[in-house]
């Protein structure tokens, strides 16, 4: 079942930290300790071998060799950015669905009347989850077992056997179809209101049909195998090549055309394998994260409950179409008082209520009796105004918007090398530098027919 811990994480305090970091279920101790133990083991046993028989014997300097390569390489495998992209994929189809789960809550409040509609709709739940989820089929292990339990009658099952499909074709769809149908029976028979509320009714039940169509395409096309492969193997081969390259090693060592001279220490002895453990729950962690989240509905502790699921759906379903024209009589209230003030209870008081308001409303510029004087805006400054202001303006040629007759015999003019283009117009200054009326200082240029010319 999921694991909830929102109440140890209710304020942010040191104790609540160290109560969540000391959960067993589904945490992160729980996954890694398996792994963390035979690394360790086979990380002491190494250790031992070195210091206690190669050391001796002063046969370290094909060891020390082969870790001092370990270590430069172990930069090659980049195994953080590897693990960031592939856990944001996993969260995202993660996301999904558990979006798409497929509550029955707004089905029933739609269809209301309908009960039998809302039994098909689980029923048609219940054929999806079996063929996606272990928890399911463990509960409904045969038709026979869904039988047992009500969600299906004999009729319903001999009709569901009938119809004629090849077995690798699902049948998750016959459920929805005799939904629908009766929607579409209690339309004919004037048991709908109107016809957009019809539509609305097969809406949603094709919203719900398409939540499970969702998870279902999740299933059966999981991410390409490849790409957890490749992430797995990284992470467990970086940690394999730490035995060796986060050993400490003794004796004289050659990196980077410099050799050196290492003695030993029981510091370093002691700090080397303790920050490689630190590392490996941190990354072998965020790759347990992965794992479980590549099949929500599994059975690991953080999976979707989705047994629950179909026991919330069938009797809330069935609950609120009992509750059909079932509601309170209105009355005038408390809050119908214009002078209504909120209640607390007597222990909530000592908590602050922050309201929500602007950054800047409490900054008092001006009091509201203030004579604040207000003025139009002045004109944008245009070419006379730069330069009466001493802002040196290059003439810019322009060209004046051509009529629909000049766009016509665009094609046919020719203007030969040489020819003056009168169609353009150097702007110049206007008379007066100080006017500060808009202008364009754009001089029109008439052009002449082109049948006169002819």
């Amino acid at each position: 079942m999921t694991v909830s811990y929102n109440f140890d994480v209710s304020s942010n305090s040191s104790a609540n930290f160290l109560r969540l970091l000391l959960r067993w279920k589904g945490s992160i101790w729980k996954s890694v300790l398996s792994e963390l133990l035979i690394w360790c083991g086979a990380y002491l046993i190494i250790g031992f071998l070195y210091h206690c028989f190669l050391r001796p014997h002063k046969q370290t300097d094909i060891f020390n060799t082969i870790a001092i390569q370990f270590d430069d390489a172990g930069s090659y495998i980049p195994i953080t950015f590897m693990l960031a992209f592939f856990v944001s994929i996993i969260v995202t189809r993660w996301k999904t669905t558990f979006a798409n789960m497929g509550w029955i809550e707004s089905c029933a409040l739609s269809i209301n009347s309908q009960i039998i509609s809302k039994i098909y709709l689980v029923l048609a739940q219940i054929l999806t989850f079996r063929d996606i989820s272990i928890r399911v089929r463990r509960r409904f292990p045969n038709i026979d077992s869904i039988s047992k339990a009500g969600f299906i009658t004999d009729e319903e099952e001999e009709k569901l056997e009938m119809i004629d499909l090849d077995k690798s074709y699902n049948k998750y769809w016959v459920p929805i179809h005799w939904a629908i149908t009766l929607i579409i029976r209690a339309d004919e028979k004037k048991y709908c209101l109107s016809a957009p509320g019809t539509v609305s009714l097969i809406n949603e039940i094709k919203i719900f049909r398409n939540n499970l169509a969702t998870i279902c395409n999740f299933d059966w096309v999981p991410v390409p195998i490849a790409y957890p492969q490749v992430i797995f193997f990284a992470v467990r081969m970086f940690f394999i090549i730490c035995l060796i390259s986060r050993q400490h090693i003794v004796g004289k060592i050659t990196r980077e055309d410099k050799t050196y001279e290492i003695v030993f220490n029981i510091t370093v002895l002691v700090c080397k394998p303790l920050l490689t453990i630190i590392q490996f729950i941190c990354f072998v962690g965020w790759l347990k994260v992965a794992e479980a989240l590549l099949n929500p509905l599994g059975e690991d502790d953080d999976d979707f409950e989705s047994n629950f699921l179909i026991d919330k759906n069938i009797f809330t379903g069935i609950k609120i179409c009992d509750e059909f024209d079932n509601c309170p009589s209105l009355f005038f209230d408390n809050f119908s008082d214009p002078n209504a003030a909120p209640i607390y209870s007597v222990d909530s008081q000592h908590y602050t209520n922050g309201a929500l308001i602007g950054s800047v409303s409490n900054i008092t510029l001006a009091q509201n009796d203030d004579n604040v004087t207000m003025i139009p805006l002045g004109p944008r400054a245009s070419i006379g105004d730069s330069l009466s202001m001493g802002l040196d303006r290059t003439p810019t040629r322009r060209r004046s918007r051509p009529n629909s007759f000049q766009k016509s015999q665009k094609s046919k003019r020719h203007i030969s090398e040489g020819e003056p283009n009168e169609a353009y117009e150097i702007d110049e200054p206007p008379c007066s530098p100080t006017s500060h009326k808009f202008s364009t200082h754009l001089t029109k240029v008439e052009e002449k027919d082109e049948e006169e010319k002819v």
